[in-house]
C-alpha cells in the first residue's frame, strides 16, 4: 500500500496508535509515544518526502490541531468503547458478536478523524512542489520493487507460515495463547483463505497501478476537488476484493474469540480495562496542558 493514501495521511494518527498498542507492550510505553506522536508522525512523512522547514512548520501547526482534538474528544470515546466490550465479557456475553460491534465502532471513530484531518491534508499537499512529488515517486517504486524482490520467491509454506504467525503473534497480545480449538479453527480457515489470496506478483502488480494512481491525484493537487479524486482514485474491483477479504477476517476474528476459554476472557477483560485507563489518563493529561497554557 503506498503511503500517501487516505488510509496513511488522513489516518497517521490512529495508525500510529495503533502500532503503539502492538509494539510497546506496557502501558509506559504507549502513554509515552502517544504525547511524542507530533515528532513521530513527522518523522513517518518526512522518511516518505524531503519537506522543507515551511512545510515541517506547517504539519506540526496542522498536527497539533489534530492530535489536540483527538487527546480531547476521541480518547475518551475509545475508552467507553473498551469497558463496554469488557462489561460484555464479563456479563458472559457472546464474544464474537461483542468485538464484530466494537470494530463497528472503531470505524465510525475513524471516519470521524478522516473529516477532521482531511483540511489539513489538503493544505499540506497544496504546498508539494512537482519536484518532491517526482523523488516520492521514486522512493516509492524502488519500495516497491524492493518487497517484490523480497518476497519472489516465496513458497506456499512459507506463506502460510507468516499468515499463520502474524494471527497468532495478534491474539497473543491480547488473549494469550491460543487453545487447541482456536489452533483447529486457524488451521482450517488458511485452508479455504489461501486460494483467495494475492500471489507476491499480484501484489506487487497492484501496489504499482495504486501508486500510479495517487500519483496522477497528485498531479492535479492545485485544482478544485482534488480530495475528493483522491479518494476515488481507488480500483473498483480491487476495493471489492478487499472490502470481502476483510469481511472475511472480521468473520474469523469472532469464530477465534467464541470459543476463548476462561483465562482468555480474563486476560482481554484485563487488557481493555488497563487500555481504557491508559486513554483516561492521556486525555485528563492533555486536559491539564491545555488548562496550564497562557
Amino acid at each position: 500500500m503506498t503511503r500517501l493514501t487516505r488510509s496513511r495521511l488522513a489516518a497517521l494518527l490512529p495508525a500510529l496508535l495503533l502500532a503503539l498498542l502492538l509494539l510497546s507492550g506496557c502501558s509506559t510505553g504507549l502513554k509515552l509515544g502517544y504525547d511524542n506522536l507530533e515528532s513521530l508522525a513527522l518523522w513517518e512523512v518526512d522518511s516518505e518526502i524531503d519537506l522543507d522547514d515551511a512545510q515541517k512548520a506547517a504539519f506540526r501547526t496542522e498536527f497539533r490541531a489534530l492530535h489536540r482534538w483527538h487527546r480531547q474528544s476521541q480518547l475518551p470515546l475509545y475508552a467507553a468503547d473498551l469497558r463496554a466490550l469488557a462489561a460484555a465479557i464479563a456479563g458472559n456475553a457472546e464474544l464474537g458478536a461483542a468485538a464484530t460491534a466494537a470494530i463497528a465502532r472503531a470505524e465510525q471513530h475513524g471516519e470521524q478523524l478522516w473529516a477532521q484531518a482531511r483540511p489539513g491534508v489538503e493544505r499540506l499537499l497544496d504546498t508539494l512542489s512537482d519536484a518532491q512529488i517526482a523523488d516520492y515517486d521514486r522512493r516509492q517504486r524502488k519500495r516497491i520493487d524492493k518487497e517484490a524482490r523480497k518476497h519472489a520467491d516465496d513458497t506456499l509454506s512459507e506463506r502460510r507460515a507468516d499468515w499463520l504467525k502474524d494471527w497468532r503473534n495478534s491474539l497473543d497480545r491480547w488473549i494469550g495463547t491460543l487453545n487447541d480449538r482456536q489452533r483447529a479453527l486457524l488451521d482450517a480457515a488458511w485452508e479455504s483463505e489461501h486460494p483467495l489470496l494475492r500471489t507476491p506478483a499480484e501484489r506487487a502488480a497492484i501496489d504499482r497501478a495504486r501508486h500510479q494512481r495517487l500519483i496522477a491525484a497528485l498531479a492535479t493537487r492545485h485544482e478544485p476537488g482534488f480530495a475528493a479524486r483522491l479518494i476515488a482514485g481507488a480500483d473498483p474491483a480491487e476495493k471489492t476484493r478487499s472490502d470481502a477479504a476483510q469481511a472475511r477476517g472480521q468473520q474469523l476474528l469472532a469464530r477465534l474469540l467464541n470459543v476463548a476459554d476462561d483465562r482468555q476472557r480474563l486476560k482481554l477483560k484485563t487488557r481493555l480495562l488497563e487500555l481504557a485507563e491508559d486513554f483516561d489518563t492521556l486525555a485528563q493529561r492533555g486536559a491539564s496542558v491545555a488548562v496550564a497554557a497562557p
